[in-house]
């Protein structure tokens, strides 16, 4: 291993488990791994906690779902006043997956306030789910998030709230 000084660009090589099992990793300010077969716990955030509106949380929905089956597998999203969680099983590349979701909905967003401008934080956090546990904690995660922050008293009664085989299956 080289040692840092001032005039090199030292980048450390991703280490353990996940560096040799990955097919692909990338970096921004937070390092991601996606491993081939996993489910996925991901989180992103509108730009500047940007609050939104019920017709933006539809819109995110949606396309959400209309993904489901093409780029990922969906097990479970719930969009909030200004972050989604989602669990997924990927098909596509992360990366890929990100972008079609806020690209299209930004653009759809902008419309709907006639404006231009970002709409989502450029970073997104996402987390190999590691074993049953851990998926089943994210699963109860994201099911209590709209009560967890005062939207409704019983998650269902929370109209942006998906679990696949059991809470607005419908959709």
């Amino acid at each position: 291993m080289k040692n840092k000084t001032s005039s090199d660009s030292y980048k450390p090589e991703p280490v353990g488990q996940a560096s040799r099992l990955s097919f692909n990793s990338w970096e921004r300010h937070l390092p991601h791994f996606q491993l081939s077969g996993n489910y996925y716990f991901i989180t992103f955030t509108t730009h500047n906690r940007m609050l939104l509106l019920a017709s933006h949380k539809e819109c995110i929905l949606n396309a959400i779902h209309f993904l489901d089956g093409k780029k990922y597998n969906l097990l479970a999203a719930v969009v909030l006043d200004d972050h989604v969680h989602m669990v997924i099983n990927p098909v596509d590349g992360l990366t890929n997956i990100m972008h079609s979701i806020k690209s299209f909905t930004a653009h759809e967003i902008n419309k709907i306030l006639n404006r231009t401008g970002k709409v989502w934080q450029d970073e997104n956090y996402d987390r190999v789910i590691r074993n049953e546990k851990e998926f089943l904690e994210k699963i109860n995660y994201i099911v209590n998030n709209p009560v967890k922050a005062d939207l409704v008293e019983e998650y269902k009664n929370y109209k942006w709230l998906y679990v696949k085989g059991w809470i607005n299956d419908s959709l």
